[in-house]
């Protein structure tokens, strides 16, 4: 059969598999010449081959033919056919697109956004998406957030709903922290000050070597998420002082003092008259005398343009 193929090059190459008819078939993944399905079978369960081309394989311009076209069409439409049908059930699934956003949640995302926060949502059906109640009132402009507790070396987790983000993280937190039975899993930190526990959220939510940021529990908490990402809502770590940590902490300048002590100056300070400025000037002494000289202004003024030379017509 070798030699026949030979002498007439017309006749189709021997199958690659069984090398004894005439091969019929080419694999579209690997280009094996077969001559029957059992031959294609076996040729498949040795090599492991799928039988199917490579359709993202880079083929050269001069091999590039109607059928590479054809397949190439082909792929573009399933792609486009997959991101129709993931769409579609995400629509029923989530009850909203990815373009369209639900109103509610669209306002609280905007409100924490102009308060320097910005907020990441999860699909709908995950967990962390159901439990987070945080909600943005358009009456009061105001955002109730929902706050997750994790104690460190413990595995107690705790959820808060309905915080109010003018008020203190002290406030609430000293709610769980109040004195209970003997075998209370939280009884270090009840038998600690309020003061002297440390408060820690990520700084973003992404990434294992995310720095975190140390909370001031006695500042509101719209001033404490500023400058943070939030996915669904903060989750804050509790440590005692005794407790290592192995991440970077970032600690932002306490400015709830410095805002205090303006408050404090402008309460004493008398506010100068509208439109009259002041210049500080000091007062010489001469002859000894303690009296205050008054200068005419309207009289300098006239001295000086006295004292200007004339220019000649």
């Amino acid at each position: 059969m070798e030699e026949q193929t030979a002498q007439n090059p017309r006749l189709p190459p021997l199958c690659q598999e069984c090398k004894l008819n005439p091969s019929k078939y080419t694999c579209p993944g690997c280009s094996v010449r077969s001559c029957s399905l059992p031959c294609v079978k076996a040729h498949k369960q040795q090599t492991g081959c799928t039988g199917k081309r490579q359709q993202t394989q880079f083929v050269p311009l001069s091999q590039f033919d109607d059928n590479l076209l054809l397949s190439d069409y082909n792929l573009l439409e399933e792609v486009k056919s997959v991101a129709e049908s993931a769409q579609r059930r995400r629509v029923k699934l989530c009850g909203y697109s990815q373009l369209k956003f639900p109103y509610h949640l669209r306002g609280l995302r905007n409100a924490a956004g102009s308060r320097r926060t910005k907020l990441l949502f999860l699909p709908s059906g995950m967990s962390k998406r159901e439990k987070n109640k945080s909600q943005y009132n358009q009456r009061s402009k105001c955002i109730t957030w929902t706050i997750e507790w994790r104690f460190h070396s413990t595995d107690v987790v705790l959820l808060d709903h309905g915080i109010n983000e003018n008020s203190t993280l002290s406030s609430v937190i000293e709610k769980h922290l109040k004195p209970g039975p003997w075998n209370h899993k939280l009884k270090p930190f009840c038998a600690e000050q309020l003061d002297c526990l440390k408060f820690f959220i990520r700084k973003y939510p992404k990434g294992p070597r995310s720095p975190f940021h140390e909370l001031d529990i006695r500042a509101p908490i719209r001033q404490q998420f500023a400058n943070l990402a939030i996915l669904e809502y903060p989750q804050i770590h509790v440590f005692l002082p005794s407790h290592s940590y192995d991440f970077d902490v970032i600690k932002d300048a306490n400015p709830r003092h410095r805002q205090a002590e303006l408050k404090e100056s402008l309460t004493i300070d008398q506010p100068s008259p509208k439109g009259i400025s002041f210049r500080e000037e000091e007062i010489e002494e001469h002859g000894g005398s303690l009296d205050s000289q008054v200068l005419d202004l309207m009289q300098h003024v006239k001295s000086t343009q006295a004292n200007k030379p004339q220019s000649s017509p």
